[in-house]
């Protein structure tokens, strides 16, 4: 995510030096006055201190728990999939009353009685129909479980007035808000306004947690800007992560220790470190902390190789939904 050169002072300029003409004849001469002496050079101006070096730009693809706001998502699904969206134009469709509950849904299950965010995020009509997401397609390649996602890739571009929630059930205030630009933001605007969340962070790392993972959940269809199927810019993200893996497999993790190869990743999750090794940075994109994503030359080969297997599905599309967020408040439901 370049100076201008420095300029050199500016020097005095040459004196004139004017030379006065004798007194006319029959008139008494002028009193002799001393011509003023040339005023001294100027001093060099002092050379001005160089502007500290701009900031690195944000690796958006890393993500940690004190910085996760993020515009640009990817989801993977399977082409029929992307059929059936070209033709509905309708990204979220997945309701929390139909199918098995998600571990994100069974979270908010146990806190809604205590917590009104999380019947907002439950209940509310705006955000009942949902889709899951990642900063980066080559953290979410392989799947999760034994299943891989789908050989397709939907890009969704979040409003810039979007807030994102951070969901990390087992920290004593499971809730945590930041706007776009990764600033906090008070907890009771998410509640005066529910139609501003335009995704959750949801964290599951806890003691409790059997495999340590992390996801976008996205559940507001009025705070997503577009989204977009088989485009040139996805397909060079693709390319990008496909050239980032190779180049990661020859070199910076290409000779890790045993250790090292086992680390977990979700040891990275909390904040980035002062001085990141290759190692951390990985860490640091990925969205499941389990063997699959090991650097491992196997692994590595593997998530190329699915990559690399992306199917845009047909032609290139762009949709900007309107849809308004409906107004209204929670119903009450019992606790499920």
């Amino acid at each position: 995510m370049r100076r201008p050169p420095r300029r050199s002072p500016t020097h005095a300029a040459a004196c004139l030096v004017v030379l006065a003409c004798g007194p006319p004849r029959d008139l008494p001469p002028e009193p002799h006055v001393d011509a003023p002496s040339a005023p001294p050079p100027a001093e060099p101006s002092a050379v001005a201190p160089e502007p500290p070096p701009p900031p690195a730009a944000r690796d958006d693809g890393a993500v940690h728990h004190d910085d996760f706001a993020r515009r640009v998502l990817y989801t993977w699904t399977t082409p029929a999939q992307i059929d059936a969206l070209r033709r509905s134009r309708r990204l979220l469709v997945a309701d929390s009353d139909v199918g098995e509950r998600s571990p994100y849904l069974r979270a908010l299950d146990r806190l809604v009685d205590d917590h009104p965010l999380a019947a907002v995020l439950r209940d509310h009509p705006g955000h009942r129909r949902r889709r899951y997401a990642w900063t980066s397609p080559l953290a979410t390649a392989l799947g999760l479980g034994e299943r891989r996602y789908g050989d397709a890739l939907v890009r969704i571009d979040l409003a810039e007035d979007a807030l994102v929630v951070r969901f990390r059930p087992h920290d004593p205030e499971p809730f945590v808000l930041e706007d776009m630009s990764g600033r906090p933001v008070d907890l009771a605007v998410a509640l005066a306004e529910p139609g501003r969340i335009g995704a959750v962070y949801h964290v599951r790392d806890g003691p409790d947690d059997r495999i340590a993972f992390r996801e976008y959940v996205v559940g507001n269809e009025s705070q997503i800007a577009g989204w977009s199927v088989a485009t040139p810019e996805i397909r060079a993200r693709v390319d990008a992560e496909i050239d980032l893996l190779e180049s990661l497999r020859r070199g910076d993790l290409a000779h890790l220790p045993a250790a090292a190869l086992r680390a977990p990743a979700s040891a990275a999750w909390a904040t980035a470190a002062g001085d990141p090794t290759p190692l951390d940075r990985w860490h640091a994109r990925l969205a499941f902390d389990n063997e699959r994503y090991r650097p491992t030359a196997t692994n590595l080969a593997a998530i190329l190789a699915a990559l690399r297997g992306y199917d845009p599905a047909g032609e290139p599309l762009t949709h900007r939904p309107e849809a308004t967020f409906p107004e209204g408040q929670v119903p009450p439901q019992p606790s499920r």
